[in-house]
């Protein structure tokens, strides 16, 4: 088998196997011109089927050379069309909101997946791809630009999340504070996100134990979801009365929600270019920076850092 047709086979079989990776549709055509058992038709005249047979030939040769040329160019292409971002689950809409935007601008396709942050980094570790991390600042961001799981010098402070107490309460006419906090929560139940984990659950633990309540195991008033989104279903099936989550979480929410900022302050985001991006992440990461997508985020409950540079 000849080169040209080792390159259309390794194509065809991409086309087959893995038609996400290009946007381009398989080009079943080329099978019969490049097969190797195609009859020999009788034209009645030796010379004039030799004639056929080179011209055969010759075609064979020239589309394989075009497939070898598609089958080297178009991956490369079909990977600089989109781009791969990771985040925590709370961020979901926020960067899925961004995608979208910049999906509008650019043409480029924003995928987002979303997992706890020392997942996420260990999946860029292990080689997986990423593109750009959203990520809490502080210890483990800092950790992972000295590994070069991230490029340190494209790390950027770019929002805040705050921590806010949601009930199942109805909504009250008055803005509440923290202050308003413990005669709410008296005697009632109340879900926080695994500490251990979530720098939300960590906040809202710290909270409560200025309350004098605790999350120990004999305290069957404080419950312990595995994240902020296990809180939110513990209220929705009515199984604690309240839950201390991120503001991204409860967005939509117009039952009763209580801002604990003055309280315990909103977790930080650093935004950073993985280890080895398939794509250039320049672009984007400007534009995360700009007033569009500073609006857009804002509109998902985030504070956007203004003074953290970006394009207009």
């Amino acid at each position: 088998m000849c080169c040209a047709e080792i390159a259309i086979n390794r194509f065809s079989n991409s086309a087959r196997h893995n038609v996400t990776c290009s946007p381009f549709a398989p080009l079943p055509l080329f099978a019969g011109w490049m097969s190797r058992d195609e009859p020999v038709r009788d034209f009645g005249d030796g010379a004039q089927a030799q004639s056929h047979s080179s011209l055969r030939r010759i075609h064979r040769v020239v589309v394989s050379t075009f497939v070898c040329i598609i089958a080297l160019v178009l991956p490369a292409v079909a990977d600089g069309r989109d781009l791969v971002v990771y985040g925590e689950p709370t961020l979901a809409n926020a960067l899925r909101s961004l995608g979208t935007l910049w999906n509008g601008r650019s043409g480029t396709r924003v995928n987002v997946l979303v997992a706890p942050t020392d997942l996420s980094y260990a999946q860029i570790e292990r080689g997986a791809r990423c593109d750009v991390i959203f990520a809490p600042a502080g210890g483990a961001a800092d950790e992972a630009a000295h590994r070069d799981i991230v490029h340190g010098a494209t790390l950027v402070p770019v929002f805040r999340n705050p921590v806010i107490l949601v009930g199942n309460e109805p909504a009250v006419p008055r803005a509440m504070t923290s202050a308003d906090v413990p005669a709410l929560v008296t005697g009632k139940t109340i879900a926080i996100a695994n500490p251990d984990r979530d720098p939300g659950g960590a906040r809202a633990l710290d909270f409560l134990r200025k309350l004098g309540r605790t999350a120990h195991q004999g305290d069957k008033t404080v419950l312990i979801a595995e994240s902020s989104a296990g809180v939110m279903n513990l209220l929705a099936t009515k199984k604690v009365e309240f839950g201390i989550v991120y503001a991204t979480d409860a967005i939509d929410r117009v039952a009763l929600t209580v801002a604990l900022s003055d309280q315990e302050p909103p977790i930080s985001y650093v935004m950073a270019e993985a280890r080895n991006p398939a794509s250039d992440t320049a672009p984007f990461r400007t534009f995360v920076q700009s007033r569009e997508a500073r609006a857009t985020l804002r509109s998902a409950g985030l504070l956007p850092l203004e003074g953290s540079g970006g394009a207009p």
